[in-house]
């Protein structure tokens, strides 16, 4: 039995996490039971503004277009796909009109545990928290800027796949997360590491079972087994890891 795994947005396992005012559903989805290094779910949240210290690193992929989030630079709405990456000690902060989901990674994985949340058991109420956390280093990288770092890799047989990094230890985070698009059909590998991919776009087979992922839906890939995607068309997901016993190799083609 294949050690890859697929967590479909449809079937996410909300739990209450925060509110009233409005309301915060986590699905903590990747964990310690499966995991060494990174823990990722799905939230879900409508209303705010929610204001909460991140007492780790966090990378955040909206779904939809209906946020606001505070990032150092000032208030900045988001598309799907965009990524908000939150430093150790930043602050998350965000609204959404109506209700949002989006996708979250923390390094280290066991976050509920540093924050004192028990699923399904309590309810956190964040207007009596203190300190919220700086917003100075959170960034709001956004799909759609024309000075992404696209790079293209082609296959023997022709097809080709881009990627950019936007994210990584070099520059000051603790994980790593990769855009990967592709306007037709075609593959990639992902070696030696821990680490998922969200579809945003698309559909992909990967595994050796034939298993399929389409927009929304989480992907995780233990350590020592190779994952390979193949898209049934133009696609676009985000790839995110972090170091662990061995070097996370990015995506690459054959």
């Amino acid at each position: 039995m294949s050690g890859i795994e697929v967590f479909h947005l449809a079937d996410a396992p909300f739990e209450a996490y925060a509110g009233p005012p409005g309301r915060i559903d986590v699905a903590d989805v990747i964990t310690t039971a499966n995991s060494t290094t990174i823990a990722a779910g799905f939230v879900e949240s409508e209303g705010g503004p929610f204001a909460y210290r991140c007492d780790y690193e966090a990378v955040c992929v909206p779904l939809d277009d209906t946020m606001t989030w505070e990032t150092g630079t000032g208030s900045r709405a988001t598309k799907a796909g965009d990524v908000i990456w939150i430093p150790h000690g930043g602050r998350a902060s965000y609204r959404s009109t109506g209700v949002a989901r989006f996708v979250y990674a923390t390094f280290p994985v066991n976050w509920p545990e540093i924050v004192g949340w028990n699923p399904g058991e309590d309810i956190k109420d964040l207007s009596a928290l203190g300190d919220v956390g700086k917003l100075e280093a959170v960034s709001l990288i956004q799909l759609a800027d024309p000075r992404m770092p696209w790079m293209t890799a082609r296959r023997s047989s022709g097809s080709q796949f881009e990627h950019a990094v936007v994210t990584r230890p070099g520059l000051g985070a603790a994980m790593t997360t990769i855009f990967i698009r592709t306007d037709a059909a075609t593959g990639w590998n992902l070696g030696a590491g821990e680490g998922l991919i969200l579809m945003l776009q698309g559909k992909a087979r990967f595994g050796s079972e034939g298993m399929e992922a389409s927009a929304g839906d989480l992907v995780w890939k233990p350590e020592d087994e190779p994952l390979r995607m193949e898209t049934s068309g133009a696609s676009l997901c985000v790839s995110v890891s972090a170091a662990s016993g061995k070097p996370v190799n990015g995506p690459r083609a054959n």
